[in-house]
């Protein structure tokens, strides 16, 4: 498949949107494996994929120099999340948040949760975001302690630090203290680039 394939989907040919759709399978179900929604299961999520897949066909532009795949993928998350965190799901909020377990943080996962929707931004904004944040992830995971990874992590998820707390099982005032330690670290990443 090619993004010629793309493009014929796009006009409406329902040959090129199948050979589209099995080509993405595998990432839509990649990307649906670590969330759940409430009331539904992995086939909700996988046609919420399915849906964003769909977007990312209709609303690609092949003048600019983006790679549909990438593209693709950012669009079929986003859809994912949209799904999850709309359905508002108290009973299976620890089963959304719970994919970083006792590993070491992943931050592409948080990364990927954090990033805005595409919806607002073209491609080349995406690319360079994304390129941006993957460079603050690596400072972070280079520079944060493993309480301070799992604190940003579910800071960014928009938890308090009392639930935080409770979640990892700290002091209250410690998981505090991690958050503004994670908040300078930040700030001072930050105000280094930018003067760069």
């Amino acid at each position: 498949m090619d993004e010629r394939d793309v493009m014929l989907a796009k006009s409406g040919d329902e040959e090129a949107m199948e050979k589209v759709f099995l080509k993405y399978k595998g990432d839509i179900l990649r990307n649906s494996k670590n969330f759940f929604i409430k009331g539904g299961d992995i086939d909700d999520l996988l046609q919420e994929g399915y849906i964003g897949l769909m977007k990312a066909v209709k609303s690609f532009d092949e003048t600019r120099e983006v790679c549909f795949s990438t593209f693709a993928n950012l669009c079929i998350k986003r859809q994912i999340i949209t799904a999850v965190k709309s359905s508002n799901s108290n009973r299976n909020q620890k089963l959304n948040t719970s994919i970083i377990g006792d590993k070491d943080i992943n931050l592409d996962d948080l990364v990927q949760y954090a990033k805005p929707s595409v919806n607002f931004y073209s491609p080349e904004d995406i690319l360079i975001g994304k390129e941006l944040v993957e460079m603050l992830g690596e400072f972070l995971n280079n520079n944060l302690t493993p309480l301070e990874k799992k604190v940003f992590f579910y800071t960014c998820k928009q938890y308090k630090y009392n639930e935080i707390a409770d979640m990892l099982e700290e002091p209250s005032k410690k998981i505090d203290n991690a958050i503004q330690r994670v908040r300078k670290k930040i700030l001072g990443y930050l105000s280094e680039y930018t003067r760069d």
